[in-house]
């Protein structure tokens, strides 16, 4: 269905009651909400006219009142949420977003979590998040939906023996998507737009867990042995179990086994080249819950290996790192290990 400017909708996800003020492209409107709401973006599909048949004619809503969040007790498990927090600007159209990251369970998490466009990373952040709690992230601007916005969360949950098995999920934020999720937020006493991105969490320990079954590598070695014969059409194999096997344990930091051409990069660039390579390498072996690593730094005069200690005691999920003799590499390796 179409519609133009001054037309009265209702949004039929929240029932809240505003006029066209804008046609935006792709079957988006801009509509003014009722009671000094502000602006807000949304498809067609998400509005109805006001009065019409699966909407709900409803009076100008006053400004929201400031309302007190539910208490634990009054709470139900939601799961781990993502929610985008208008903020307006003068004309009362949204500038930017603010982050929340929403504890929806029982358990305490401890979270990992990068803000990209495209492929540029904007901001990683990582630490524990109360149950039942919420966590002010960062500003998203406006003008970031338009730049193939994508959130990496990373989660597991604490348990009295350690923690919980990885929940890892990227987010990819469509503005049609986006503008489509706007909804009551309890935990923010108002509106926003919400991401449900684990319904729930596994708050079993991984101990626990292992013992009472076979791990993921058992799994993952029992699936290797169940493969077709090479003489039979071979099945396409599923993307994370390729990914880890085709994944190299070792990274070898020294520049002429990262770029073709080691004369080319200035002198005050080696250092960073090389943490680049080191970010994108630990970051691959937690999404592929790779069990140990080993990072060739060389011994020289120890800068680029203090650097790598140094980002690893802020690593989430590394249980330890030592940088003893190893008979391949001798004093010029770090060996890493993650959390099981």
């Amino acid at each position: 269905m179409t519609f133009k400017i001054g037309d009265r909708v209702t949004m039929l996800r929240t029932g809240k009651t505003g006029t066209i003020s804008a046609l935006l492209k792709g079957d988006m409107y801009q509509v003014r909400l009722d009671g000094g709401l502000g602006h807000l973006p949304a498809p067609g599909h998400a509005i109805a006219p006001l009065g019409a048949a699966g909407s709900s004619a409803q009076p100008a809503p006053n400004p929201p009142s400031e309302r007190e969040a539910p208490t634990q007790r009054d709470r139900h498990d939601t799961g781990i949420q993502l929610a985008f927090d208008p903020i307006y600007g003068g004309e009362g159209e949204p500038e930017s977003y603010q982050l929340y990251l929403i504890n929806g369970t029982g358990s305490q998490i401890l979270y990992e979590i990068k803000v990209k466009t495209a492929d540029h990373q904007r901001s990683s952040k990582f630490g524990p998040l109360e149950a039942y709690g919420k966590k002010r992230l960062d500003v998203i601007p406006y003008g970031w939906l338009n730049e193939r916005l994508t959130v990496d969360l990373d989660v597991r949950a604490k348990v009295e023996t350690g923690t919980g098995p990885r929940h890892y999920h990227q987010v990819k934020v469509r503005p049609k998507q986006f503008f489509g999720s706007f909804r009551e937020v309890p935990e923010l006493s108002r509106g926003a737009h919400l991401f449900t991105v684990f319904p729930r969490l596994e708050a079993t320990s991984v101990a626990d867990r292992e013992s009472s079954g076979p791990s993921l590598r058992e799994l993952t070695r029992a699936q290797l042995k169940k493969q077709p014969d090479k003489t039979a059409p071979a099945a396409r194999p599923t993307s994370s179990l390729q990914a880890r096997t085709d994944f190299n344990p070792v990274l070898d930091l020294h520049l002429e086994a990262l770029v073709e051409d080691p004369a080319a990069v200035p002198k005050d660039k080696v250092l960073s080249t090389q943490m680049e390579h080191f970010d994108h390498f630990i970051d691959q072996a937690l999404r592929l819950d790779i069990e140990r690593v080993y990072i060739i730094h060389g011994l020289g005069n120890g800068i680029l290996k203090t650097e790598i200690h140094t980002k690893l005691q802020h690593v989430p999920f590394v249980q330890k790192f030592s940088n003893d003799y190893h008979p391949k590499y001798g004093y010029g390796a770090t060996e890493v290990v993650f959390e099981a």
